[in-house]
């Protein structure tokens, strides 16, 4: 299969290919593709996969709908495997230069292929570029980036993980992210299917091997809160174990990295599994037993982060206590509520 992918990777009929996993969103397909159909200026340059996974709702139907009735978009239907299976089904059929994932339920703004455009036209073909975004709940809107990004930067993959993990600026959403096809077709990047938070695992795994990556001030996607979301199911056995195990992994690939970048990753991944601790409440009987204290150990490169481990290593009702009433006293500094509770696993 990758050998006849790689034969065709140099034929780019277009710019960029969106990609599109649908699973039961009906009601919200019609914002997302109004976005993605109503580029600015981009006519003839973007080509919009729908990847229907099954969906029983109708979905499906509305996806063919719009295959027929606009020549750049194009539907694939398959059984029902989950978010990375359609997007990696998604990479293996693209045609564009640059490949761009937008969740069905969500919207971009209608110049973002136009600014990245001219973007890769200044700074020529980089591996990936990194945008900003907003978690919007139809009220109001929060930007996903903690620190603002003043100008177009420049840089390799390597350099800019350690930078953002020192500043705890990183984001992991796939969608924040525009990968260049022949770099991820030669790098065999794929999501890891049948796990939750693939984001988590794909994005430092992807971001190691960029060469280049541009990343720009703008603001372009938005990522919009909805009650029966995947991200905001309560039962969260299944988030823990795959996260953990995304952890662990992350861990392992740490250890391979140069002495500095290997120490601010594992802060991140401390981060994180912290944060889990903390979001799951995981001193509750159902989740005792998943909790590895010794995880904790030798990761933490901040003072802050030592003191955090060792109220957990503690008392983990105490640390998830303090936490909390930390976070209440905090000012000037605004984190999405919303997206708070959903990155439960996320965070770095």
């Amino acid at each position: 299969m990758f050998d006849d992918i790689q034969n065709d990777i140099t034929i780019s009929k277009y710019r960029f290919s969106i990609i599109v996993p649908v699973y039961n969103v009906k009601d919200y397909l019609k914002r997302c593709m109004d976005s993605l159909l109503h580029q600015s200026n981009m006519d003839g340059r973007i080509e919009i996969l729908l990847i229907d996974d099954g969906s029983p709702d109708g979905s499906g139907e509305l996806c063919d709908y719009y295959a027929e009735h606009y020549s750049q978009v194009r539907t694939y239907h398959k059984e029902n495997r989950g978010l990375s299976s359609a997007r990696n089904l998604g990479i293996e059929k693209a045609d564009g230069d640059y490949i761009l994932f937008v969740d069905s339920d969500d919207y971009i703004e209608k110049d973002t292929c136009l600014t990245l455009d001219k973007a890769l036209e200044q700074y020529g073909k980089v591996d990936a570029l990194v945008y900003d975004g907003v978690e919007d709940d139809g009220v109001r809107q929060i930007h996903l980036r903690r620190l603002p990004v003043e100008k177009n930067q420049c840089t390799d993959g390597k350099t800019y993980l350690l930078e953002h993990y020192q500043i705890r600026n990183m984001n992991i959403e796939a969608w924040l992210y525009a990968y260049r096809r022949e770099f991820l077709l030669d790098n065999r990047l794929r999501f890891r299917e049948g796990i939750l938070h693939e984001d988590v695992e794909f994005t430092p795994r992807a971001l190691l091997k960029c060469r280049e990556l541009l990343e720009l001030p703008d603001c372009l996607y938005h990522y919009m809160i909805r009650e029966n979301s995947i991200s905001t199911q309560k039962n969260r056995t299944k988030n823990i174990c795959d996260l953990f195990q995304t952890l662990r992994e992350l861990d392992a690939l740490a250890e391979q990295q140069e002495k500095e970048l290997c120490r601010w990753m594992k802060n991140a991944i401390l981060d994180s599994y912290l944060n889990m601790v903390q979001d799951a409440r995981m001193y509750q009987p159902q989740y005792r037993m998943l909790l590895d204290k010794r995880f904790l150990r030798r990761k933490a490169a901040t003072g802050w982060n030592r003191f955090r481990v060792l109220l957990c290593m503690l008392n983990v009702k105490w640390y998830c206590m303090l936490n909390d009433c930390y976070k209440r006293g905090m000012t000037g500094l605004e984190v999405p509520k919303n997206r708070r509770n959903v990155r439960v696993f996320e965070e770095n």
